[in-house]
């Protein structure tokens, strides 16, 4: 059995699959056709190529071919100067209600190690502290349940199965578009690392990620039952080790609905423990966390 083949064989039975037509994903579907799994494919198309309707065209042929059930959406367009963030929500909100519909949570995805390392490296360029984790090989958003078990492998793994099997995919031309952060990662960034310090700086990230990631579970369980409190208390709070501070206020935030959290409101809401500083911190949204009776809470 193949290493791609290999990684599916502990996925639910019931799933989804998400598929762009690219060689990663066509490569997945056909892995868990091997393996005797009969996702129902999802497709999502962006709408930012002319020919975006052919990759779509061309996935459903391929769902057809094995007998598959497939759910296309399109999206809204959005002009010329669409975010990647948009799609993304606009991605997962259909895969999501698709999801509910067809009442299967479980959705695979074709994430493979280069990516993590992209987002691993994005994160740490980008300073988001606890996210700098990479992606989780099993996490749940918004419902979903998302599986990613091709991480550990390479692009280049993928890429020898999918010839070996002789896969027709489609190649997206906007992933050579360096105006995007991640391509800009892709093709400029890794390449130089790479020739300045040698190809083992890949692995040497995607290792780095999993550590992180490790940790970072450790501690969030560390934290969790002090983060799923309605408030927190200064004494015990201050009393704890910096790291176990930061994790705990960051989750304890995200339990009680704030969104975007950035290093500077954890460290504005961790200052709340100081009786010097103001005892009240403006949050997003309208919200703030205040000190009162020694103890921390949000209005």
């Amino acid at each position: 059995m193949f290493p791609c083949e290999a990684a599916l064989s502990s996925l639910p039975e019931r799933l989804l699959v998400g598929v762009s037509g690219g060689v990663d994903s066509i490569a997945l579907l056909h892995a868990l056709a091997k393996v005797g799994r009969k996702p129902v494919v999802l497709h999502f198309d962006h709408g930012w190529r002319s020919e975006s309707g052919k990759d779509a065209q061309s996935v459903r042929m391929e769902a057809e071919r094995l007998g598959l059930t497939f759910v296309g959406r399109k999206m809204r367009s959005i002009g010329k100067n669409h975010r990647e963030t948009e799609a993304r929500t606009a991605r997962y909100a259909f895969f999501a209600r698709t999801a509910k519909r067809l009442h299967v949570p479980d959705l695979v995805l074709a994430h493979h190690a280069d990516d993590q390392v992209e987002t691993f490296l994005m994160q740490l360029l980008r300073g988001s502290g606890a996210a700098g984790r990479g992606m989780d090989f099993l996490s749940r958003r918004a419902g979903l349940v998302l599986h990613r078990p091709w991480l550990g492998l390479w692009k280049a793994d993928l890429i020898a199965y999918a010839k070996k099997h002789r896969l027709q995919w489609r190649d997206d031309a906007t992933n050579a578009d360096t105006r995007h952060r991640r391509n800009l990662i892709r093709r400029k960034v890794l390449p130089y690392l790479q020739k300045q310090i040698g190809k083992q700086m890949s692995d040497n990230l995607l290792r780095a990620a999993e550590i992180s990631r490790a940790e970072s579970e450790w501690l969030d369980a560390l934290c969790a039952e002090k983060a799923g409190e309605k408030e927190l208390t200064v004494k015990t709070l201050r009393a704890a080790p910096l790291a176990q501070q930061r994790r705990t206020i960051l989750r304890w935030l995200q339990a009680r609905g704030v969104k975007d959290i950035s290093f500077a409101d954890v460290e504005a809401v961790r200052g709340l423990l100081d009786k010097v500083v103001p005892a009240k911190i403006n949050l997003r949204a309208g919200k703030f966390a205040r000190r009162r009776a020694g103890k921390i809470f949000v209005e």
